[in-house]
């Protein structure tokens, strides 16, 4: 049967018409790439719907081999301490172990042994324990690029990343779950039918060095180190709320005492350079920078004095530093944007196409227009074009100011499409048109968020792409990075999404990253334009 992410791409195709007969050949996202010609032309009689399935496929093709070039599996480099082991050298070695179950000892932070007996008898794969393996790698932006790979053995990276994504698997619902000896064995003998090259190792060891009990090891660590497992069995901190955090990092965290983070704090506080050492320091400190971000609890920290307290972010890569702690928080995330926008680009071109007809403001059919035509100039040409459309796509909403005499704005299609994206002609309307929009929401009570600027001529000829984070301008090198960057400044900094176009955001949200959070307000226009595109697994 046809999954959802099948059902979406043939719809994001315009190709909806072939559904059922992908679902009655039984074509998953598995197996799409695997469609040799004469099997398109079996299910695909169609001379046009079949040269128009074959570019989209060979498109998406070339998608995935850009998602294993971006994602970066995790980086052990000798920035990092040595007793942060999580790598071993092939095969994939999990051990077979004695013990019945895996604890916590609270004195060295490693996981030991303590029962005596076991058996090795076969178990079923598909435990109750949590979705089966193969199912979730399928559901997964990570797990789907080392499936692509369609490598019987796997390298060290992707065993890496591989360890990584099950325990987070195992670990995200239940941050103090105990690996259960049955569950690992499940486990191993899941990798080894997916992976025929990888092994299990017939070593009995109590000292356990497994890469995937080490992942869960260091994964424990980080928990206790955030606060979400509590150092005695018989107390929880309840301090953090059930948020991001929850989920947890394909990145290498470095694990030190209090006295060795404040060093770094006071250190970052006080430098911006060298750049290594910005980075190392970040890391140290990111769990307890986090911490306070996220708390519901914490008095709330203003972006202005963020950006000042630490200098780093104000250097042109500073914006990097924000997007490893949204990696950090949401780390199945890292590429969804540049995975998903080009399976819905030409469907929300189309949609505009049916809105102008129905358009009587003559500003924004020209606009449009503009629009649609600048799309087939360059490929650069038309991410902008489609993503400068999608504000024309929602209704004005009506947005509460803090203060002032009326006690809401509604913004209309033009601010929204303004405070999402500023096109520019020239950089020197850079300086005045952020005084005004700050002007504006001072007006309204408010604080200045994030908001991506383009400038050029015109949309098939722009000069540079920045993102406006309090006073510091970000360089980008495409619309696409932008609003990635963009996104996930407002995310790891905790911040709101501007005002007039809240529901833009709100859909690049549900639609491109699949995020869903506590914040989260419904709309009805988001609603229908996700149900017009044909988009069926939204959160």
């Amino acid at each position: 049967m046809a999954d959802s992410d099948v059902v979406d791409m043939l719809h994001a195709w315009g190709l909806s018409s072939y559904i059922d007969v992908f679902k009655d050949h039984g074509i998953d996202v598995s197996c799409l790439s695997m469609l040799d010609e004469n099997m398109l032309k079996e299910i695909v009689p169609k001379i046009g719907d079949r040269a128009k399935l074959k570019s989209n496929i060979n498109d998406w093709r070339k998608i995935l081999d850009m998602t294993n070039d971006k994602v970066n599996f995790l980086n052990i480099s000798n920035d990092y301490p040595q007793d942060l082991n999580i790598s071993i050298t092939p095969p994939l070695t999990i051990p077979e172990f004695e013990e019945n179950i895996l604890t916590t000892n609270t004195d060295n932070e490693s996981v030991v042994l303590d029962s005596e007996t076991s058996t090795h008898s076969s178990i079923d794969s598909k435990t109750d324990e949590g979705l089966p393996l193969l199912d979730y790698l399928k559901k997964n932006s990570e797990g789907r690029a080392i499936l692509a790979s369609n490598k019987t053995t796997l390298d060290n990276a992707a065993r890496r990343k591989l360890c990584s994504i099950i325990v987070r698997m195992e670990l995200q619902d239940d941050p103090e779950k105990q690996f259960k000896t049955p569950r690992l064995l499940s486990l191993s003998q899941e990798i080894v039918k997916i992976f025929p090259g990888e092994h299990i190792s017939p070593m009995l060891k109590k000292s356990a060095k497994g890469k995937l009990l080490d992942c869960f090891n260091n994964r424990r660590r980080e928990y206790k180190k955030v606060g979400l497992i509590a150092n005695s069995p018989k107390h929880t901190d309840h301090s953090l709320p059930k948020s991001a955090l929850l989920l947890a990092s394909t990145q290498p965290v470095v694990y030190t005492d209090s006295e060795n983070v404040d060093e770094s704090l006071s250190w970052l506080h006080n430098s911006s350079d060298p750049w290594d050492l910005v980075v190392k320091h970040w890391s140290i400190t990111r769990a307890t920078r986090l911490k306070k971000i996220l708390d519901s609890n914490s008095e709330e920290i203003s972006i202005g004095d963020y950006m000042k307290e630490y200098p780093a972010l104000q250097k042109p890569a500073g914006y990097n530093l924000l997007i490893d702690d949204f990696n950090f928080i949401h780390p199945d995330k890292i590429n969804s944007l540049y995975e998903t926008f080009p399976l819905y680009k030409t469907k929300i071109l189309e949609l505009a196409k049916t809105a102008l007809l129905k358009l009587r403001d003559n500003t924004i059919k020209g606009i449009l227009n503009e629009h649609i035509d600048l799309s087939l100039a360059s490929e650069e040409a038309s991410a902008i074009a489609t993503f400068s459309i999608l504000p024309f796509l929602f209704s004005p909403a009506s947005t509460k100011r803090k203060k002032g005499k009326n006690s809401s704005w509604k913004p209309s299609k033009i601010e929204m499409k303004d405070g999402f994206i500023t096109h520019l002609k020239s950089y020197s309307e850079l300086q005045e048109t952020v005084t005004r929009r700050k002007n504006k929401y001072a007006q309204l009570g408010c604080t200045l968020q994030p908001f991506i600027v383009i400038v050029g001529p015109s949309i098939n000829e722009i000069a540079q792409f920045y993102v406006y984070v309090d006073n510091t301008y970000y360089i980008l090198n495409s619309i696409v990075g932008a609003i990635d960057c963009c996104f996930k400044v407002i995310h790891a900094l905790n911040l709101e999404y501007p005002l007039e176009c809240l529901q833009l955001w709100t859909f690049i949200q549900k639609v491109f990253f699949k995020i869903k959070t506590v914040w989260d307000t419904e709309f009805v226009s988001v609603n229908s334009l996700i149900s017009d595109i044909g988009i069926t697994n939204v959160l």
